[in-house]
């Protein structure tokens, strides 16, 4: 999770630069070159951040469909343990019976 926490700058700042680049290859001028780079830079971290949003959600929901199943496989093996030994109870009882 970490790691994730970077997306929205790393976004932001590699849309930066590359804008900054284009504009300067294109000989714009500062202040055209600065309020563009501001735009720039305040939408592509607003859209980083909602994406960046939707896969912490994203992330989430699998961890928790995840625990969920670990979860049911263990009942599982569970119930299947307990179902064994019950039954090598009865066939003990059985063979003991005979």
């Amino acid at each position: 999770m970490k790691k994730m926490k970077l997306f929205a700058p790393f976004v932001t700042l590699l849309a930066g630069a590359v804008a900054s680049l284009i504009m300067y290859y294109f000989h714009y001028s500062t202040q055209q070159m600065l309020t563009i780079l501001l735009l720039v830079l305040f939408i592509f971290y607003l859209a980083a951040s909602f994406i960046q949003g939707r896969l912490a959600a994203f992330v989430s929901q699998i961890k928790a469909q995840e625990e969920h199943e670990r979860e049911v496989m263990e009942m599982q093996a569970a119930l299947e343990a307990e179902g064994e030994s019950t039954n090598q109870a009865n066939e003990e009882i059985e063979n003991g019976a005979e």
